[in-house]
């Protein structure tokens, strides 16, 4: 009886490190204040804040089901996917964005990472950390080294005796050498990093726990920048922006502040209704994802970049 026990308990377990996302998945609201910590202080401003999320890890009778029958849209291994997706990451760098927005002087770091390259003898994916000797440290070094290219363009052709190639270093020190004047992958992603030293994310004690450590350098994704970033700035700025309401939102951030795409909009937006919200923030691209779908009094607030959502919770218009 007891190893029956057992072994239904077994497969029931999730699985942390896998995402299950169907094509019409889940939406979930998580409570965000009192919950985001700055330099181990808790964030709790006024009103009620949350970010949304949609999926689930599957559980182990379903990795077994689908060993045996299949599976043609299986689980997402989120130990394989971009670190700048990590809360590890993102969520310091969401906490520096609004930081900076309500005026402290924070200097951002860089992330630069390529993936699916021209060539069979380069890494599949690699974070780059130098470009034609340019230590990509800040954004202004990556804009640098596109300006060289540009330029270099500009100018014409290059000898006919003369092959252009791009040197380039990766983040375990090997270096490369590719023809051509731009970086030979298909995919490059760039990631304002928060500065060193800035403690901060979404229940920041528990990681000294290892377990919750690993788990947040997982690639869980950073579709709650947005609201990190918002709920640091209302915080450091001593605006409430609340105003009593309960805000929700989803949307990636970027250092200056632009509010990027996220995934299962429709999903996130029946979270936040059952959740109560008042108010839901996305990215004003996505608008068309919400044509049909029955707020119920909830307003629906699409935002640009994120000096946006703070000038419409200031004075809401409709």
């Amino acid at each position: 009886m007891v190893l029956v026990v057992l072994l239904l308990v077994v497969l029931v377990l999730p699985v942390p490190w896998l995402h299950v996302v169907s094509p019409d998945p889940l939406g979930h609201a998580w409570r965000l204040d009192g919950r985001l910590y700055i330099q181990g202080e808790a964030i709790d401003p006024g009103g009620d804040w949350s970010w949304l999320a949609v999926g689930r890890p599957p559980v182990v009778a379903e990795l077994l089901r689908d060993r045996v029958i299949g599976n043609d849209t299986p689980p997402t291994d989120l130990r394989r996917g971009s670190p700048r997706r990590s809360p590890s990451l993102s969520e310091p760098a969401a906490v520096a964005v609004g930081l900076r927005h309500a005026g402290l002087d924070l200097p951002m770091r860089l992330l630069v990472e390529a993936s699916r390259p021209h060539f069979e003898d380069l890494p599949d994916h690699v974070v780059i950390t130098e470009i034609a000797g340019i230590r990509l440290t800040q954004r202004g070094d990556w804009d640098a080294v596109v300006g060289g290219w540009e330029s270099a363009e500009g100018a014409g052709p290059p000898a006919a005796t003369l092959t252009p190639t791009v040197d380039f270093a990766i983040r375990d020190g090997r270096s490369f050498s590719a023809p051509g004047t731009r970086l030979p992958y298909d995919r490059i992603d760039i990631m304002d990093l928060a500065p060193l030293g800035l403690d901060a994310g979404i229940a920041v004690p528990l990681t000294r726990l290892a377990p919750v450590s690993w788990f947040r350098k997982l690639s869980l994704g950073s579709s709650h920048g947005m609201m990190v970033a918002l709920l640091s700035y209302s915080h450091a700025s001593g605006n409430d922006l609340a105003q009593a309401r309960h805000i929700a939102g989803t949307g990636g951030i970027q250092g200056d502040g632009t509010v990027t795409r996220i995934g299962g909009l429709p999903s996130k937006a029946r979270a936040a209704k059952r959740a109560g919200a008042d108010v839901l923030l996305f990215p004003a691209s996505q608008v068309g994802e919400l044509e049909t779908f029955d707020r119920e009094g909830m307003t629906l607030v699409p935002i640009e970049t994120l000096d946006d959502a703070v000038r419409w919770l200031a004075n809401p218009v409709a």
